[in-house]
């Protein structure tokens, strides 16, 4: 076998001489150096293991013998000596450690032709799994296609030294490795893209031009198999070719997806700046080589630079025997346990629950920072839509019936509303008995009995008919059971109330009622307020005091019945109120004309306490009877005579027609004018009365005596509240001279006053109406008013319609949005008369800026209203003396 080393290695070291002039020589003393480093490495294992003997197998090509062990691993011992017949001598020794050595020209083909047919693995010093070591059945000659390459390639003798010490420093790297369990540092190695690599091998310029193409090649064969470099080439182990052979076990790893296919390359590309923790020990990186279950990582630039540039020294080692060394052994078991190790650290990390993790990573200030941000944003926002949510929550409304008709409930029964011009109208609902019979000219009864309520729901969709009254064009309408009233709402909602306002008018107390007070279903929409409109008794069947009604009654009393219809009306509508959407405590009472002097009559009445919080009176009157009850019966026997009845029992028994024709025409409607010289001799009718129930005091000494009295008031009037048809017509054309006669006829020229009234009013028409609406309503109003502590006063004085003027209904169209403006000053009117009565209504004051005692509403409510003419009135006499009564 001698002779078959030489002539395989002659031609070798014919052509390394050629390219290295220098070669590494034996020692002085002849001794072998190989063995010694061999030694040196395995250090006590090398010792105890008994002499391999010389003479037991001829050597093979790669000088070496495999030796098989009980866990399926084999062993390959490399003999120190071979002596005798056949064996080698310590120079042929040397020649054959020679022979395996590669230079850097053979190395592009090692490397092409483990492309096309890969054998070995640079996977450390054990067996990988996986692609590179499927067991298929070969000859025990399998190293010969590389020794046809070296044959063909040459090599140079002196090689042989500097690749077993090659190998030999892989195997002492492949000892040091178990032992890095330092710190972070010493665990962590990552790829250094800057790294200088080592300098060319021997080779020389040829060799170094190889090494690139080799590390480009291996990097892609490594890339195309399902398992990486074995971790132990992290640490600079030489690679091995381990051959299968038909003793070894079949070993075949689990095949890998696609996602672990492409796991290695990525992290080649993405290196890991930080290891995670697990349990207080860092977790095994995959691109350092620790990963359980015998799984290679990915071997950085460095060990690749390193294992490619010592390719020569791993086919030294190959063909050496280094797969039979006792270091394998050693590396193995080193490794096993790293391994087992990193495995269970893995197994730790994957069974750790996510509390655990939690409870493992370390906050620092920035987190808690962060986090407490995050939770106070996040409670904001929380606070922010629970408000709107809140705010603008669904309302609770009643439903609505084929788009047009809604339902709600009243003390008697439930009521059924109809939809007009955007708000719901309830019409005709009975507030109290009805005044009939033996009821007649008896205070209103609230109905608190089955009998006088309906049965199922009541159709409340059209008007009732108003009580019996006459109009100003005499003519004569009504009924007598018309005890009703009307409630026109946006919505019936009950959980947002609205502000209600009750209307009370009626151009005198003989008729004309509701006059211009009717409710308006589209302002009710627009300024969300809820009117009722309640009717009342006028005239004899609501204000008639005789000696036989009051002793026909108990307690004995008569008189002022319409004063108790409004009352009850004021009742039902705090107990029923809230089942249209109104809120009882936010009613408002309206009165206009003789209603404005009901209402009040009714502000100044014991009776009606917490039945309204404020007043709105519009060109009511001021002055009221200050006589007593016995007094009113005497000045109404008259009309026992008209009707032709001696006792209350004839007058029960009166159709309501034969009551209306006995009214004295004395008692019927007057209108405004300059007071006459004998007006005190034939004054008007006085309809109100001191009954003793309803009204036991004069208004104004209620006011002078009550100051403590919670009612809010605005009272107010227009510039020329006082025109009328009947004196419009009492002249074709109002001349100054006519104007002139027509004021000296009258108290004013008896007073001499003539000349100073024209002067401060002018001889017109216009003047005369305004002067007249001073004496009998504007300026006996202004002295009510400061004698009520908690009142403001208003005269509109912005003029209109074909006249120029602000006649009686100027303020009361306008709120109700009656009014048509045709001037930009007129529409600014409008606005501002609007805003400040709903803005009083809805929050129970005048806004701000205008909470003036006397105001002047023009084109813009202003507190500039000037007194010099009530105030010279008043000076001589004239008011509050000839002030209207009803």
């Amino acid at each position: 076998m001698g002779e078959t080393d030489e002539k395989e290695t002659a031609p070798a070291a014919t052509t390394n001489e050629t390219q290295k002039p220098e070669t590494p020589q034996p020692s002085a003393d002849g001794s072998e150096v190989e063995p010694k480093e061999t030694e040196k490495l395995l250090g006590n294992v090398t010792s105890e293991q008994e002499p391999v003997a010389t003479d037991e197998k001829p050597q093979t090509k790669a000088g070496s013998e495999s030796v098989a062990v009980p866990n399926g691993e084999e062993i390959i011992n490399i003999p120190e000596e071979e002596v005798g017949g056949g064996g080698t001598t310590e120079e042929g020794k040397k020649d054959t450690v020679e022979e395996s050595g590669k230079t850097d020209k053979p190395n592009k083909v090692q490397a092409e032709e483990r492309e096309v047919k890969p054998k070995k693995v640079p996977a450390g010093a054990f067996k990988l799994p996986g692609f590179f070591n499927k067991n298929k059945d070969k000859p025990k000659e399998a190293d010969g296609a590389d020794n046809e390459l070296l044959e063909k390639n040459g090599g140079e003798p002196g090689e042989g030294k500097d690749a077993a010490k090659a190998a030999e420093e892989g195997k002492a790297g492949a000892e040091e490795k178990p032992k890095r369990t330092g710190g972070f540092f010493a665990n962590l190695k990552l790829r250094n893209p800057f790294a200088k690599k080592s300098a060319a091998p021997e080779g020389g310029a040829e060799g170094a031009d190889k090494v690139p193409e080799e590390e480009e090649k291996d990097e892609v064969t490594a890339e195309a198999t399902d398992k990486p470099v074995g971790a132990e080439e992290v640490a600079g182990d030489a690679p091995e070719e381990k051959k299968p052979t038909d003793e070894e076990p079949d070993v075949q790893a689990p095949r890998k997806g696609l996602l672990e296919a492409l796991r290695v390359p990525l992290a080649s590309i993405i290196p890991k700046r930080f290891k995670p923790v697990a349990n207080g020990e860092p977790e095994d990186d995959i691109e350092l080589g620790k990963t359980p279950k015998n799984r290679a990582g990915l071997a950085s630039m460095e060990t690749l630079d390193d294992s490619l540039k010592d390719a020569d020294t791993k086919d030294t080692v190959d063909k050496a025997g280094a797969n039979g060394t006792d270091a394998e052994a050693l590396v193995k078991s080193d490794d096993k346990e790293a391994k087992d190790k990193a495995a269970e650290a893995e197994e730790d990390a994957q069974e750790r629950s996510l509390l655990q993790r939690v409870q493992s990573y370390r906050c620092s200030v920035d987190d808690i920072a962060i986090i407490a941000g995050v939770m106070i944003f996040l409670i904001l926002v929380a606070l922010i839509i629970a408000f709107t949510f809140v705010g603008k929550s669904e309302p609770i409304t009643a439903p609505v019936r084929d788009g047009k008709y809604i339902e709600t409930v009243t003390n008697c029964g439930r009521v059924e509303g109809i939809l007009e011009d955007g708000s719901f109208a309830f019409r005709g609902i009975p507030y109290a008995v009805p005044p009939v019979g033996p009821r007649r000219w008896k205070a209103a009864q609230p109905i608190e009995n089955i009998e006088h309520c309906w049965n199922g729901t009541l159709k409340a969709h059209n008007s009732t008919d108003v009580c019996w009254q006459f109009y100003a064009d005499g003519k004569v309408d009504g009924a007598e059971d018309c005890l009703t009233l009307d409630v026109i709402t946006p919505h019936v909602r009950y959980d947002n109330p609205l502000p209600v306002v009750v209307l009370v008018g009626a151009e005198s107390f003989t008729g004309d009622s509701p006059g211009k007070l009717r409710p308006s279903t589209r302002y009710a929409r627009a300024r969300d307020v809820i009117f009722v409109r309640p009717n009342f008794r006028l005239n004899v069947f609501g204000f008639l005091a005789l000696e036989q009604l009051t002793k026909a009654t108990h307690p004995p009393t008569s008189g002022n019945y319409g004063l108790t219809d409004l009352i009850v009306a004021l009742k039902w509508i705090q107990l029923n109120i809230p089942h249209f959407g109104g809120d009882p405590k936010s009613v408002t009472l309206f009165g206009h004309r003789a209603g404005g002097t009901l209402v009040t009559a009714l502000a100044s009445s014991n009776k009606t306490n917490k039945l309204f919080a404020r007043t709105w009176v519009s060109s009511g009157a001021s002055i009221f009877p200050g006589k007593p009850l016995v007094d009113s019966e005497k000045a109404n026997a008259l009309y026992m005579g008209k009707v032709r009845c001696e006792t209350a029992e004839c007058l029960l028994d009166k159709e309501d027609e034969e009551i209306l024709d006995a009214v004295p025409d004395v008692w019927r409607r007057t209108f405004p004018d300059l007071p006459a010289a004998d007006e005190n001799t034939t004054a008007q009718h006085e309809w109100l009365v001191l009954d003793g129930n309803i009204m036991q005091q004069h208004p104004a000494d209620v006011w002078s005596a009550d100051v403590s009295n919670t009612v809010r008031y605005v009272i107010g009037s227009t510039t020329h509240e006082a025109h009328n048809s009947k004196l419009h017509l009492k002249y074709t054309e109002w001349t100054p001279e006519l104007v002139t006669r027509h004021v000296n006829e009258s108290v004013v020229g008896q007073l001499g006053l003539t000349e100073e009234a024209l002067r401060r009013y002018n001889a017109t028409y216009q003047g005369l109406v305004a002067m007249v609406s001073d004496i009998r309503t504007v300026c006996p109003l202004l002295t009510i008013t400061e004698k009520l502590q908690s009142s403001q006063f208003y005269v509109v004085s912005q003029t209109g319609g074909e006249l120029g003027m602000a006649d009686v209904d100027s303020d009361v169209q306008a709120i109700l949005g009656r009014y048509e403006p045709k001037t930009p000053e007129q529409r600014r009117y409008v606005t501002a008369i609007q805003q400040l009565f709903y803005h009083y209504v809805s929050h129970g004051e005048i806004k701000h800026e205008l909470r003036r005692k006397l105001l002047d509403v023009g084109q813009d409510a202003l507190p500039t209203y000037n007194t010099d003419n009530c105030l010279f009135w008043i000076k001589n006499d004239v008011v509050p003396r000839y002030a209207r009564l009803d």
